[in-house]
């Protein structure tokens, strides 16, 4: 696919791209030869004044020493400025002789540029050994004439004499070396002219080659558009669903298929408004839970996919459905809505609108016929294999969570804004924590991930303080990952179930076992990561003894209270060690019957206990009370406040920690079955808390003698919290 989309962009933007590319060598060879020539026209100049400044000096040279002369014959000393001239400008001949001859730069030359040997021509060359020839001798007169301190008059005769006999002749060949320079500028100018118009010419061929392979582009796009509408059009008219288009403040656009009226059973022109189309033919909490839907689109914050599911129009029953002979008959429509875009900005939904009461129908009856199926096949495995195990006793109960969750939020959803689900927001929340801790209690990583991630995103909804209905959306992709989840570890066992040899016999279990399942597991993975170590003192012998739903209580009750230990209680073994004591934390379990059908549950572990100081700090942070209100109260108040919903001391939150729910759930708990909780605590030394719960109906258990112990007696009680 991508090497098909490749290919079109090439054949349809080759031209273009050669034009752009012929473009930029043109401009690269143009701006490279101007550069070039620059440089040598910046050469040939800087040839010709080292020829012209190589002249002058000759003239120079014979004029000082004819000055010298007249000095001396009128009985004068040579004068200074006459022997500095005669010396340097001597000098600047020979230098300028050398400079032609192996390039190289001047002493004492004002132009920062060396000349380049190579743009010296042959003709100089030839000229620069002439002249060489003839400087040579005068430059050894007029070195003996500035050898002494005095001016030797002879040696100055000699000097003169010999300049004045050849200074035609070399003047005429410094003549000759200035042309020479000069023709090299000039020929490099006439290059740069020629240069700059052949690519200026091609330049604009170019710019003319490209406007018209333009030009014959937007005539071919006009064809295009205009046959691309008139197959637009072609489509509206024969396609069997209704589409159209629709706006942010729900307005039918211009253009719909000619089917829609038809589908939709009534009057539908461009311009109306698609929740008054609709709101005489559903209920009116599907219209405003339409109305909350496109809302929801037209956002940028949800992703279209996530909330797909939450479409109120979804196979929606609708009224006024007719069979065509004027019969009324149950009908369903099926809207569905796709973004349309430009940028990050939504600017329309494509609606399309389908008759999906036939499918809705045939439907219903596979969906019957898949639960009879299913009702025949667990009625068979029922009868071929053993007794569930622990973990499909917890798959049934994350099931149970889940569906009564999904119709939380579905109802939720469904309802107008303006309705605070922040109470809803916490029970979710409870249910999952305890979902949670069961799972990790029996190794079960995949949906206790799952439902740590529910955790973050419920944290970021109770946080926000007011909850809406819309709000709940994003929920729902947690709940199908975690049903997803479920299904799939339910297969595996079922399929490892149907492989196992079932003559094999099992151990017993006792209840007390089967409640504490996976404990010392848990305890150990959250001391290693909590860099700590534990150990588990479990007498849970009275859990024998308690009916289904009150020992489940105490499990979820006694999870929470040891990850509670483990985090918040033991102190690392470096601190423990600093208290002189041993390395290894000990949370103890102990349960026993205390009389009047009640039952005690007694969690003790000898951490850091509970310290007021670090909990009104942590009510402070949380932003939930000001500092007169932490005042005000009492140390009792404040340590009350941890089985408050969002409260926790945890530095970071973490999947066993940091969440301010686990005391919540406890609470509510032990409130939903008549319990009472007593805490005590000491900093530095334990917490310890002390469960009892009502026993509504016990079991009769065999004593060493064969005799069975009597049943406690069960009595309603009042939820007290006790320090």
């Amino acid at each position: 696919m991508q090497q098909a989309k490749g290919s079109t962009f090439w054949k349809r933007y080759f031209i273009l791209i050669v034009a752009v590319s012929l473009f930029l060598i043109i401009s690269v060879a143009l701006i490279g030869a101007s550069l070039l020539l620059s440089a040598r026209i910046g050469q040939g100049t800087h040839a010709r004044d080292l020829a012209g400044g190589e002249r002058s000096a000759s003239q120079i040279v014979l004029r000082s020493m004819l000055e010298m002369q007249q000095d001396i014959a009128a009985g004068r000393p040579a004068s200074a400025e006459n022997r500095d001239a005669l010396r340097q400008r001597s000098d600047l001949i020979s230098n300028t002789i050398k400079v032609f001859n192996e390039g190289g730069k001047i002493p004492g030359d004002d132009n920062p540029n060396a000349l380049d040997r190579g743009i010296v021509s042959a003709e100089m060359s030839g000229l620069n050994r002439d002249i060489a020839t003839i400087w040579g001798p005068y430059k050894g007169h007029i070195d003996a004439v500035l050898a002494g301190e005095t001016i030797d008059p002879a040696a100055l005769t000699r000097a003169v004499d010999y300049g004045r006999a050849n200074n035609t002749a070399l003047f005429k060949l410094l003549n000759q070396q200035v042309g020479a320079s000069q023709a090299i500028s000039e020929k490099a100018n006439r290059q740069l002219s020629l240069a700059q118009t052949i690519g200026a010419a091609l330049i604009v061929l170019n710019f003319l080659f490209t406007a018209l392979v333009a030009f014959r582009r937007l005539v071919a796009g006009d064809r295009a558009v205009v046959q691309s509408r008139k197959q637009t059009d072609d489509i509206l008219a024969t396609v069997k669903e209704g589409l159209f288009l629709v706006t942010s403040d729900f307005v039918i656009g211009s253009q719909m298929s000619n089917s829609l009226p038809q589908i939709m059973q009534r009057k539908v022109e461009p311009g109306m408004n698609l929740i008054e189309v609709m709101r005489t033919m559903v209920t009116p909490q599907t219209l405003e839970a339409t109305r909350d839907y496109l809302g929801l689109l037209f956002g940028k914050r949800v992703k279209e996919n996530l909330v797909a599911s939450l479409n109120p129009l979804s196979e929606v029953p609708v009224a006024g459905g007719s069979d065509g002979r004027g019969q009324l008959q149950s009908r369903y429509l099926n809207f569905q809505f796709n973004r349309v875009q430009e940028s990050e900005d939504t600017v329309y939904l494509l609606v399309t609108v389908s008759d999906a009461s036939e499918r809705v129908r045939l439907t219903n009856e596979i969906s019957a016929a898949k639960t009879r199926t299913r009702e025949e096949m667990e009625a068979l495995l029922r009868v071929l294999s053993r007794e569930s195990s622990e973990v499909r006793l917890f798959l049934h109960r994350v099931g149970v969570v889940l569906e009564r969750v999904n119709d939380d939020l579905r109802q939720a959803a469904a309802r107008r804004t303006g309705t605070d689900y922040s109470e809803l927001v916490n029970a979710i929340f409870r249910d999952v924590h305890s979902l949670k801790s069961e799972a990790a209690a029996l190794s079960l990583d995949m949906i206790e991930a799952l439902a740590h991630n529910f955790e973050v995103d419920l944290i970021n909804l109770r946080d926000r303080g007011s909850v809406e209905g819309s709000d709940m959306v994003k929920m729902t992709v947690h709940l199908d990952d975690m049903f997803e989840c479920v299904a799939t570890i339910r297969d595996f066992l079922d399929r490892m179930a149907g492989n196992r040899d079932v003559s094999v016999p099992q151990a017993a279990v006792t209840p007390s076992q089967r409640a504490v399942e996976g404990w010392n597991t848990l305890a150990e993975r959250i001391a290693r990561e909590q860099g700590k170590q534990v150990q588990l003192d479990l007498q849970l012998q009275a859990f024998d003894r308690l009916p289904g739903d009150t020992l489940n209580a105490l499990r979820t009750i006694g999870l929470q209270l040891l990850r509670n230990a483990v985090v918040h209680g033991i102190e690392p073994a470096a601190e423990r060690q600093a208290r002189a004591k041993p390395s290894v934390g000990t949370v103890s379990f102990r349960s026993e019957d205390v009389g009047s059908r009640q039952v005690e549950l007694v969690v003790r572990d000898d951490g850091r206990g509970l310290d007021v100081a670090r909990i009104r700090a942590a009510l402070s942070a949380s932003g939930r009370y000001g500092f007169e209100q932490l005042e005000t109260l009492s140390d009792r108040d404040v340590i009350m406040k941890i089985f408050e919903p969002g409260v926790s001391t945890a530095e970071h939150s973490d999947r066993d920690a940091g969440h301010g729910i686990g005391m919540d759930l406890v609470m509510k708990q032990v409130r939903s079955l008549s319990g009472t909780i007593a805490l005590s605590t000491k900093v530095g030394a334990y917490t310890e808390f002390r469960i009892r719960l009502p026993v509504a109906e016990s079991k009769p258990v065999e004593t060493g003698n064969g005799a069975h112990a009597p049943a406690l007696p069960a009595g309603p009680a009042d939820f007290q919290l006790t320090f």
